[in-house]
């Protein structure tokens, strides 16, 4: 990074601070209380996930297991049944190379760029939550991706979102 940029950035920084320090001091005692819990809420959450991801790592590895394919299709397609069960969600997601956490991120982020917010993101967005990304990062990730993936794409996850964490994402 250049130096003009990295000065740019911290003088952008002191004054965002500076700003919410302010919008802090101007809200009733009552918004200071319910800003405050919800701080304490963002940190006991991110707490909690980065627990479960400690604990996801230790010891034997979560192994993943799916039916979906032979549940839907066994008969009718076999062979993409065996696909998606086998390889997909055998081989690759229980590939160790990648932490389950970051591979559920990783596996929202592509459904979202591609515009689906079908059952699959539904689905992953529920994996995700289940392998310790909290709420505050999903947020922030869609956030993230709204820049790169389009705006309307993050719309539509944040609804699914929402659904699995629980109405607000705030």
């Amino acid at each position: 990074m250049n130096f003009e940029l990295w000065l740019f950035t911290v003088k952008r920084l002191a004054q965002t601070m500076d700003a919410a320090k302010l919008i802090y001091k101007g809200l009733s005692t009552q918004e200071q209380m319910e800003l405050r819990k919800e701080y304490n809420d963002y940190k006991r959450e991110k707490k909690e996930a980065e627990e479960a991801g400690r604990k996801a790592g230790e010891g034997a590895a979560e192994k993943i297991v799916q039916t979906a394919g032979r549940d839907s299709l066994g008969t009718f397609a076999p062979d993409f049944a065996h696909f998606n069960d086998d390889v997909l969600f055998g081989e690759n997601w229980n590939n160790t190379d990648i932490d389950l956490k970051t591979r559920t991120l990783i596996t929202v982020v592509a459904l979202i760029s591609q515009g689906i917010t079908d059952s699959s993101l539904h689905y992953h967005i529920l994996n995700a939550k289940n392998h310790g990304v909290s709420r505050k990062e999903m947020a922030a990730m869609i956030t993230h991706i709204a820049f790169y993936a389009g705006w309307p794409k993050a719309w539509a996850a944040f609804d699914v979102a929402k659904e699995i964490y629980g109405g607000s994402l705030d």
